[in-house]
């Protein structure tokens, strides 16, 4: 929906059942976004909130057992679905058509992955593999290859997330570009 045709006031939204309603003023911290109908709060306010709580780990303890053990039969009812497995072949199919490294390209994702698992055995803090430029952003797509692949900790790859900061590519291209080419033989 538009904002235009959300409701303008609360008790509109209520009456018709609908989520929000926009009354085109500015919340107590600025923002000019819709309201939820049923407490009045700033829609986003609250992507601000649950934004910064992702960011100091809030989500990682969340729950007592009982929800942690409801969350993972559902996560184990949808792994048995079809959306699920057509998901995971959609998600195969782009990463092989993505994939342009040579065969020992190949072996080096995997060593360099293995590198990250035994990296968080080790440490016991959580690795993972980021691509330096992303896979899928608006303005690059970069590809999966040893060059454009670095291990980071978990929680800096979240931080990361799907980012692409072009001048500090351009400064790296440069440095790249400026080094004299191995001598061939």
């Amino acid at each position: 929906m538009e904002k235009r045709k959300y409701p303008a006031t609360q008790s509109e939204a209520l009456r018709q059942g609908v989520t929000y309603y926009f009354t085109g003023k500015p919340c107590k911290h600025g923002h000019l976004s819709e309201r939820f109908a049923q407490n009045r709060n700033c829609r986003e306010c609250l992507r601000l909130r649950n934004r910064a709580r992702t960011k100091q780990d809030y989500w990682l303890d969340y729950g007592d057992e009982q929800y942690k053990e409801r969350k993972r039969q559902n996560a184990s009812k949808y792994y048995h679905t079809r959306a699920h497995k057509r998901g995971v072949r959609q998600r195969r199919f782009f990463e092989k058509s993505s994939r342009v490294a040579t065969k020992q390209g190949v072996v080096e994702l995997r060593r360099v992955r293995l590198e990250a698992q035994l990296l968080s055995i080790d440490t016991g803090v959580k690795h993972e593999v980021d691509h330096i430029i992303p896979l899928i952003q608006d303005l690059v797509c970069g590809l999966d290859v040893p060059d454009n692949v670095q291990i980071l900790t978990k929680a800096e790859n979240r931080r990361k997330a799907a980012r692409f900061d072009q001048d500090e590519q351009s400064r790296i291209q440069m440095q790249l570009i400026k080094k004299a080419p191995p001598e061939r033989g």
